[in-house]
């Protein structure tokens, strides 16, 4: 699944941090891995510094956003 690539870059992208590689170049290193599957340089980025801060924690934090649902006059029948 998309998630699981996902996943995966992040561990990738945490051991090449450790490391010492600049994030352009784990870019380029996960570019060669996973084509057209890999996620975007600004994610890279997120993580890197979420790394360098020594939030180590793998999964995504829930954050507040919009509600799954909304009424609208559609579906408010």
């Amino acid at each position: 699944s998309d998630m699981e690539v996902q996943m995966k870059q992040r561990c990738v992208t945490e051991f090449l941090h450790a490391e010492k590689m600049a994030p352009i170049d784990i870019h380029r290193h996960l570019l060669n891995i996973y084509e057209d599957q890999t996620v975007n340089m600004s994610a890279v980025r997120w993580w890197v510094v979420r790394f360098s801060s020594g939030d180590g924690n793998m999964k995504d934090k829930p954050c507040s956003g919009q509600p799954c649902t909304a009424v609208t006059p559609q579906n408010e029948e």
